[in-house]
């Protein structure tokens, strides 16, 4: 990460073993199941398993706002982690680990992401008040789906 780049991280304990966590988040299909109602999922197209250097894309609505992604697995290592870059998004620089442990009843799932907004000063302000707020809403969501899923799935 370079001095440009911010931060993000957030973790979550769920139960489940690492290996169905790791599998469902190598689908990007089903960034539907965990998406919170600001962002509508319109198109997915990957292709499955996660294989390095494979694009996956989205056609997505943010806010209303209209995007499109062109999403790259960068790592890939089955149980433990997928890292995803971006070659098309609203942002300048895109890396997403997706992290799996075991822990005393399932998995400890981190997201950690590292960015760097577009439009200098503004982009930097931005991320300064904004984009903090947005990141910890949206994973908040995403983790409490997540843990959802996967506490109806093991009863």
């Amino acid at each position: 990460m370079t001095p440009s780049h911010s931060l993000f991280e957030r973790s979550i304990l769920l139960t489940a073993p690492p290996e169905e966590v790791y599998a469902f988040h190598e689908d990007p299909r089903n960034i539907v199941k965990i998406s919170p109602p600001s962002l509508r999922v319109e198109k997915v197209e990957c292709t499955m398993p996660a294989r390095v250097g494979e694009e996956f894309r989205l056609r997505v609505s943010q806010f209303g706002l209209p995007l499109e992604w062109i999403g790259y697995w960068d790592e890939a290592v089955p149980c433990s982690r997928l890292v995803d870059g971006a070659r098309k998004s609203p942002f300048r620089h895109w890396r997403h680990h997706h992290l799996f442990a075991k822990a005393p009843g399932g998995t400890l799932m981190t997201d950690r992401v590292e960015y760097a907004l577009p439009f200098g000063l503004l982009g930097r302000l931005l991320n300064a008040t904004v984009m903090r707020l947005v990141f910890a809403a949206m994973f908040a969501a995403r983790h409490r789906a997540t843990r959802k899923y996967f506490a109806t799935r093991n009863r």
